[in-house]
């Protein structure tokens, strides 16, 4: 099976120590089964320690669901305060569970090709992402495939012509997010059609999880009745290429959903930014994708009330 990804993927590399948002606290690290039994096998005081930091619960299955106890600060217990990984210095990258070797990246599983992506919730990726400025184009990652040579090596299905129809769409789209004869903002109302009124997507922006105080911060300082324009305006501005990048991101993360959805994660994030004064639009980025990409009751929310 092909694998394929944005031009920039291969560039990518955790800043570790360096980052100031860790990937490592505030939400619990599930470990595969996999991974979990390397754990139980494994001997020595740091094997106890690790034991001792895990929890299996019941969650119907044979197993349970085993994931790493969250220190007081809602720390991972294998974190150091110097932002590196103690699991990683004791036993190497190769002894990390899948959600921590795999993060940011999602997947677009398609019937004859894997398609590889960055998350905007990492700050190495978002800095990444937003600042492209080489154009988007999906190149062929296969021999460096993230998930291993097995699955490159899968047997390729034939997609079928819903399958067909729907990637073309969203290159189709891609190309026209593209198209710096247009301005962005004209770019978006093309390819949404009919976006929402601002006071619609507050409406919506207020119904969702919200999983951090920062951002609970962001959405309190969006008002009612503000006019839309503002936000289009935004996007033709000095930001344009960053927003032009998180337009581009939305259509190739969200092939299914379609150019609607695409276009209403940018206008939220678009009025963020302006209800947000002073505030870096990467922040804002990061706070949006950390709480509403990562949260499937969210997109989910906005999907369905989008159809």
């Amino acid at each position: 099976m092909r694998v394929t990804a944005p031009s920039y993927y291969p560039l990518f590399k955790c800043i570790a120590g360096d980052c100031r948002h860790t990937c490592c606290a505030n939400w619990e690290v599930d470990i595969d089964p996999e991974t979990y039994d390397k754990y139980q096998n494994m001997t020595g005081e740091f094997a106890e320690r690790i034991r001792s930091s895990i929890v299996v619960e019941d969650d119907g299955s044979s197993t349970g669901e085993a994931h790493f106890v969250l220190r007081p600060d809602g720390r991972c217990p294998m974190l150091r305060d110097d932002g590196l990984c103690d699991l990683i210095l004791a036993c190497g990258e190769d002894s990390l569970c899948r959600v921590c070797d795999e993060h940011p990246r999602f997947y677009n599983f398609r019937s004859n090709i894997l398609e590889c992506g960055l998350g905007l919730s990492c700050e190495a990726a978002l800095s990444l992402i937003l600042n492209w400025d080489k154009g988007f184009e999906l190149i062929d990652i296969t021999d460096r495939s993230p998930m291993g040579p097995e699955l490159s090596s899968a047997p390729e299905e034939e997609p079928d012509e819903l399958e067909i129809e729907v990637y073309e769409a969203r290159d189709n789209a891609i190309a026209a997010a593209s198209d710096r004869s247009v301005p962005l903002s004209e770019r978006v109302k093309r390819l949404a059609g009919d976006l929402w009124a601002h006071d619609t997507r507050l409406e919506v922006f207020r119904l969702l999880e919200s999983l951090s105080e920062e951002w609970i911060k962001y959405l309190e300082n969006v008002k009612p009745c503000e006019s839309d324009e503002e936000a289009f305006g935004v996007l033709d501005s000095g930001c344009s290429l960053q927003f032009e990048n998180l337009l581009i991101y939305f259509l190739f993360r969200y092939p299914w959903e379609g150019a609607r959805l695409a276009c209403e994660l940018l206008m939220m994030t678009a009025e963020c930014f302006v209800a947000n004064k002073g505030a870096e639009l990467s922040d804002i980025v990061r706070e949006f994708s950390a709480n509403v990409e990562y949260s499937d009751r969210n997109i989910d929310d906005i999907q369905e009330r989008l159809t």
